[in-house]
């Protein structure tokens, strides 16, 4: 019995080990729901959202559905990806691929399809999902950013630009 109740704690715990928190994410991109032209500086990069989904009301709002980057230098060349989805299956990062294009949006230089990573609990009424995807070293700021979230009709891009102040 003890065997049991031993490896039920091990399981337990794993799983605990696993879940990601919320709170060690960067507020920048976790804090509201983006505006087309509007420009964060995150990671001491300019981040500007170009275009993308409108979500109707959630638009300003401090939670719903978030789409959000940033490009993180400190952690060797990394792209931070957050989103929150009021459903839990939309939130699996297996929907979504990123493109960058050179700083003339012209041509294709990385593309990565995420991989199957299911949700983390609710904060409030939306599930979230966070990645950090290695970036080859040919990829440095400023380049644009397309995020294929293929649950969205059309196959829809979300866009952005990073750049250095």
């Amino acid at each position: 019995m003890k065997y049991y109740i031993s490896i039920f704690l091990l399981v337990v715990y794993s799983f605990v080990l696993q879940a990601q928190d919320i709170s060690q994410i960067n507020p920048q991109l976790t804090n509201k729901t983006w505006v087309a032209d509007e420009t964060r500086n995150i990671n001491g990069y300019e981040v500007t959202l170009l275009d993308g989904a409108d979500y109707g009301n959630t638009r300003n709002a401090s939670t719903g559905m978030i789409t959000s980057v940033a490009y993180n230098e400190e952690k060797g060349g990394v792209l931070e990806f957050y989103i929150t989805r009021y459903e839990q299956s939309l939130a699996n990062l297996k929907w979504f691929m990123i493109i960058i294009r050179d700083e003339e949006d012209k041509e294709k230089i990385f593309e990565h399809k995420l991989d199957y990573q299911s949700s983390e609990l609710p904060e409030g009424n939306f599930y979230w999902n966070y990645t950090t995807i290695d970036l080859p070293n040919n990829v440095h700021p400023p380049f644009y950013i397309y995020i294929r979230d293929r649950n969205m009709g059309m196959l829809y891009s979300t866009r952005f630009l990073i750049e250095k102040p």
